[in-house]
């Protein structure tokens, strides 16, 4: 009787927790997508620092985000939309939307095009709704924070 007790407590604890990662996103997600971000964004700037006679940028937006050149996409580099595990999630600069971050061929970020606007000392985007922080300095350096 007390084994038969044990195993329908295991069970339990067992269907408790592997059922919270069927049903529902979770923090990983959210992890997941900020380091998902930070490869494409490193993608983008390795791409413009041997590619220098194209515009190399990083689109955000309410959908997704993905590396551009000439500001179309290019076939080795996929989107990654905001949808399946990251469904809800979405990337803000506080309460605006984020720009789209151009390159130049020393991989410094720009918010205007292909060089024209520099960022400042440094940009921050928010992964919504886990409030995860990156933080985008004017050297091109990207880093969790």
């Amino acid at each position: 009787m007390v084994e038969l007790l044990t195993v329908i407590v295991l069970i339990g604890i067992l269907t408790v927790t592997v059922s919270s990662r069927f049903f529902g996103r979770t923090e990983v997600a959210d992890f997941a997508l900020r380091d998902q971000f930070i490869s494409t964004y490193r993608f983008s700037q390795q791409r413009a620092m041997y590619d220098q006679n194209s515009c190399y940028s990083l689109t955000i937006d309410a959908s997704g985000f993905g590396p551009r050149r000439n500001l179309g996409t290019f076939v080795e580099a996929k989107e990654v939309t905001f949808d399946g595990d990251f469904a809800g999630l979405s990337i803000n600069e506080g309460a605006n939307p984020a720009p789209t971050i151009f390159f130049d061929s020393l991989g410094n970020p720009y918010t205007g095009d292909c060089g024209a606007t520099p960022i400042g000392s440094a940009l921050v985007l928010t992964i919504n709704p886990g409030n995860l922080r990156l933080e985008i300095l004017s050297t091109g350096y990207i880093r969790a924070i």
